[in-house]
C-alpha cells in the first residue's frame, strides 16, 4: 500500500493556512518559534513554512509569499528528509 503524500494535517481545518506565490495558492503551516542568541542575550523570531516540495518548488531566495495573509519574502527553500515536503525560512515584509 503507498503512502499517500497528502497529509490530514495539511489542511485549513486542522493546522494548515492558506498560502501563495504569485496566481498559484496551496496550504502550508507556518511555524514561529523564538531563537536565542548571544548567549542568550538576545532574542529573534524565525518564520519557517513547511509545505509540499511541488507546491514550493519555484520558491527562491528573493520570492514573494503570501501566508496566512501576512507578506513575506522567501530567504531559503530545503527539502526535508526524502525531499515530499520543504521548509521554508522566511523574512516578514
Amino acid at each position: 500500500m503507498a503512502i499517500q503524500d497528502t497529509l490530514a494535517f495539511l489542511n485549513t481545518d486542522e493546522f494548515g493556512v492558506t498560502c501563495s506565490i504569485g496566481a498559484s495558492s496551496f496550504v502550508g503551516i507556518l511555524d514561529s518559534p523564538m531563537e536565542v542568541l548571544a548567549g542568550g542575550m538576545a532574542l529573534s523570531r524565525e518564520y519557517l513554512l513547511y509545505a509540499k516540495t511541488s507546491d514550493v518548488s519555484s520558491a527562491a531566495r528573493g520570492t514573494a509569499i503570501t501566508v496566512d495573509s501576512a507578506s513575506y519574502t522567501v530567504r531559503e527553500n530545503r527539502p526535508i528528509d526524502d525531499g515530499l515536503f520543504s521548509e521554508l525560512l522566511l523574512s516578514k515584509v
